[in-house]
């Protein structure tokens, strides 16, 4: 599998993650809300959420903020949102890679530029859910 693909496949991760988790609502890391009885039933009729092709995962926000908390390291965080929503607030340690950057990378052959050359990091991409 390509690179290209991977990063792809992280990135519709990420996008199914925005969705089920919110974040379209604003740029910062949530914390998890306390469930009620109400919210309990409401997420238990949500369907289980998207199939994801293997080596692929979704993480919860409540991951992401330990990640996030415990320092830049074992992960690369990739914030794929417009350039002005990027600039005016973003999770710390993220890095701006927007799908068209990472096409443009891919064909000209330096993705590993932006990746690294450590391929035991975690890949994240994150973005504002749908628009």
């Amino acid at each position: 599998m390509s690179i290209k693909n991977k990063i792809m496949q992280s990135f519709l991760v990420l996008a199914a993650a925005a969705l089920l988790t919110a974040c379209e609502t604003g740029p910062q890391v949530k914390k998890e809300a306390v469930v009620t009885q109400a919210t309990a039933a409401v997420q238990a009729a949500k369907p289980a959420g998207p199939v994801m092709p293997a080596g692929v995962s979704v993480i919860s926000v409540k991951d992401l903020q330990a990640l996030v908390d415990k320092g830049a390291g074992d992960y690369l965080l990739f914030d794929s949102r417009p350039a002005g929503r990027f600039h005016a607030a973003t999770i710390p340690s993220s890095q701006h890679l927007t799908d068209a950057e990472m096409v443009k990378l891919d064909q000209a052959g330096n993705v590993a530029s932006r990746l690294g050359t450590d391929k035991n990091k975690q890949i994240i991409f994150w973005c504002g859910g749908p628009t």
